[in-house]
C-alpha cells in the first residue's frame, strides 16, 4: 500500500500479573509496589536499548500531551489519575509503556505508514523480556486475560490509520464500516474526522493469533485503500473543475490565513495531498515530509514544543492557532494548480 494513503500503524499489547487483582480494583499499597519493581525491571541490563522512565507527577500538561500525539500514551491513560501509575519510553520513542492504567502492563508502539509487522516483531521481544521477571495473568481457554474482557485473548490492539478523503466526502465511508464491521473491525474517526482520518482496528483479541489479526487487518485496509484511490480517480474525471476548484481553494487558505485551527490545518494538508497525487497541486514545502507526519506536527503540543520552546501553559491559547498558521504559510509559500 502507497504510504500516501496508508499512512501509520499503532499498536498495544496489555498485560497482568497473575495474583494481582487488575488495576481498578487493586489497593495502592500493591500498585506502588508493582510500579517499583517494574521501574527496576527497566533500569537493568536486559535491554538493547535504554528505557526513560517518567515521573508523571512532575509532568506539565504539555509534556502529556505532546507524548498522546506522539501515539506514545493513549489518552484515557493521560487522562486518569490513581496510585502506582508510571510511564516510561524505550530507545527514542520505538515503544512505550504504560503502568497501572486499565491494565498493569501496556505496551505501546507507533510507526508511520504501514508497519503492523515490525512493530509487532519490537513489541513482542519487548513482551517476552517482561514476561522473564513477571509472571502474565494467562488461561488456556481464554488467553491473556484483561481487564477488559473483550480484549483477552491475545491481549492485542492493532490499528491502521488511513487517509481517505474521497470515501469521507462522497458518503461511502459508512458502508466501508458496516463491511468491515462484520469481520470483526472497527473503522473509526481520528481526530474527529479532519481530512478524513480514520483509524481500522480490530475489536477484540479471541479466537485469532496476533499474526492473524495483522494480516487481517493488512488485507481489509488493503481493500479499502484501493476503494478510495478509485473514488479519487472518478471525482477528478466526473467533477474536474470542483476538484481543481477545492484544491486550490485550500491552498489559498493556507497561503493567506494568520490563524488556523487544528483541524482546519488536516483539511488543508488534505486537499493538497490529495492534489498532488492526482496531479493537480505543487507543493515544493511537502515534498520532505509525508502529509500525516505534517498533519501530527500541526497538533496542538507539537506546535508548543517544536515551535514555541514548549513555553505556554494553557493548550487553549490562541498563540497557537497563530504560530500553526504561520507554520502552514512557510509550507505552503511556493504551491500552486498548475493551469
Amino acid at each position: 500500500m502507497t504510504p500516501a494513503v496508508l499512512t501509520a500503524s499503532a499498536l498495544g499489547l496489555a498485560r497482568n500479573e497473575s495474583g494481582r487483582r487488575f488495576p481498578h480494583a487493586e489497593d495502592a499499597a500493591a500498585l506502588e509496589a508493582l510500579r517499583t519493581e517494574v521501574v527496576e525491571t527497566l533500569t537493568g541490563d536486559r535491554w538493547d536499548r535504554p528505557w526513560r522512565v517518567y515521573e508523571l507527577e512532575r509532568m506539565s500538561s504539555v509534556e502529556v500531551e505532546y507524548l498522546v500525539e506522539r501515539g506514545l500514551m493513549t489518552p484515557a491513560f493521560a487522562a486518569a489519575s490513581g496510585a502506582g501509575r508510571g510511564f516510561a519510553v524505550y530507545g527514542e520513542g520505538e515503544a512505550s509503556l504504560e503502568i497501572n492504567g486499565d491494565d498493569h502492563l501496556r505496551l505501546l508502539g507507533f510507526r508511520s505508514g504501514g508497519q503492523l509487522s515490525s512493530l509487532w516483531s519490537l513489541l513482542s521481544r519487548l513482551d517476552d523480556r517482561l514476561e522473564m521477571v513477571f509472571s502474565y495473568a494467562f488461561d488456556p481457554r481464554w488467553g491473556y486475560l484483561t481487564a477488559r474482557p473483550r480484549h483477552a485473548g491475545t491481549g492485542m490492539r492493532a490499528y491502521a490509520t488511513l487517509h481517505l478523503p474521497a470515501l469521507t466526502l462522497t458518503g461511502r465511508l459508512a458502508g466501508t464500516a458496516l463491511e468491515i464491521a462484520g469481520n470483526g473491525l472497527a473503522l473509526v474517526p481520528l481526530w474527529g474526522g479532519a481530512g478524513g482520518m480514520v483509524q481500522v482496528s480490530n475489536l477484540g483479541g479471541q479466537g485469532r493469533s496476533e499474526n492473524e489479526i495483522l494480516q487481517q487487518i493488512s488485507d481489509l485496509s488493503r481493500g479499502i485503500v484501493e476503494k478510495e484511490r478509485s473514488v479519487r480517480k472518478m471525482l477528478a474525471r466526473e467533477n474536474p473543475v470542483q476538484t481543481r476548484d477545492q484544491i486550490g481553494r485550500a491552498l489559498g487558505v493556507g497561503q493567506h490565513a494568520w490563524t488556523m485551527s487544528f483541524h482546519e490545518a488536516v483539511n488543508l494538508v488534505s486537499a493538497a495531498q490529495v492534489g498532488i497525487e492526482l496531479g493537480l497541486a505543487k507543493v515544493p514545502g511537502m515534498e520532505a515530509q509525508s502529509a500525516f507526519g505534517l498533519m501530527s506536527r500541526l497538533q496542538p503540543a507539537h506546535i508548543v514544543v517544536e515551535y514555541m520552546d514548549g513555553k505556554m501553559g494553557c493548550m487553549e491559547s490562541p498563540e497557537i492557532d497563530e504560530r500553526r498558521a504561520q507554520v502552514v504559510r512557510e509550507i505552503f509559500a511556493a504551491a500552486g494548480v498548475p493551469a
